[in-house]
């Protein structure tokens, strides 16, 4: 690793090891959010609201917390707090957001990922402990930081965030924004390969599913790459991970198998938490596509234009 790269991370890691007490008093004076939920999973919904989309809601207040199990935030004029479910946040927008952070996610935005990288570092580490983001905010700026460094070349830099995020359990919307290589765009990026191959052995299993990704296209490693990616679907420490893992190998299947599976492949997706569908709905696009299945490819193009349920690098 670079030094660049080393102080980039140590910088991350730094930030990230804030304490929980810390975070959420940051969060009690931070601007208000605007928090977009998906639906309450409710089995005992009628017929009807089986039939019919049921509508996103919003939460306007400020978040307390958000951790792996639940979101927690003041709404006005309520003196206790709100909780939800974390799997269904979709979207934490900040109604102001700090100059350094929208600068950098603006260069993000704009495909400057070069810039976007180390400007999305500085927002979190050039700040002292009071006044950093909280550190379900970190988390997120940490994973788009991870994303610019996948599609700038910088594998090694990606694949450590990674490494470091998934140190502590995380929010369905953030692993749904790891660097993923959902269609093989990056798959002939030497660097990403090489990088890969070296830390597939990592113990984490994020970081396994991302290397794996970029893995899947290369001729020396494709096959190493989709054994992984059984073990990683099979496995029932981390269920999430599992169902991604499963998706990812839709990559690997000739067309003939794409074309019976479509239905099967598109009730896998609905029954993921709505935090984790772009992806996998990115996924399921490219391989249509490549597969000549021409309805198939307009109804998932519309679908990811008109109703992708998260922000996604893939789905801009």
């Amino acid at each position: 690793m670079t030094d660049a790269a080393r102080w980039i991370c140590v910088s991350v890691a730094l930030a990230l090891s804030i304490s929980a007490p810390v975070a959420s008093r940051v969060a009690a004076q931070s601007p208000p959010h605007r928090v977009r939920l998906a639906p309450p999973i409710d089995t005992k919904s009628t017929p009807s609201e089986r039939w019919y989309p049921r509508p996103l809601s919003t939460l306007i207040g400020t978040v307390e917390t958000f951790d792996a199990d639940q979101l927690s935030i003041h709404l006005d004029e309520q003196p206790l707090p709100t909780r939800v479910a974390s799997e269904r946040v979709l979207e934490i927008e900040l109604v102001q957001t700090p100059d350094d952070q929208a600068a950098a996610i603006a260069a993000f935005q704009q495909a400057d990922h070069g810039t976007a990288l180390p400007a999305l570092i500085r927002s979190i580490s050039e700040h002292d402990a009071s006044s950093r983001p909280p550190v379900w905010r970190q988390q997120w700026l940490s994973m788009v930081a991870s994303q610019a460094a996948m599609r700038s070349g910088r594998g090694d830099i990606a694949i450590e965030l990674v490494s470091q995020l998934d140190a502590r359990p995380l929010p369905a919307l953030i692993i749904g924004l790891l660097p993923i290589d959902w269609t093989g765009e990056f798959a002939s990026n030497p660097a990403l390969v090489d990088v890969a191959a070296k830390r597939a052995a990592s113990d984490s299993l994020a970081v396994k599913l991302v290397a794996a990704s970029w893995l899947l296209r290369s001729p020396q490693y494709r096959p190493a790459a989709e054994s992984a990616l059984k073990r990683l679907a099979a496995q029932s420490d981390r269920p999430w991970i599992a169902a991604l893992a499963g998706q990812l190998v839709w990559r690997t299947k000739p067309p003939p198998e794409i074309e019976s599976k479509l239905k099967q492949w598109e009730s896998e997706i609905d029954q993921l938490p709505m935090a984790l569908q772009t992806g996998p709905m990115v996924c399921l696009l490219h391989v249509v596509r490549k597969s000549g299945l021409t309805d198939a490819t307009k109804k998932w193009e519309l679908a990811i234009e008109l109703s992708a349920p998260t922000w996604h690098p893939d789905a801009m």
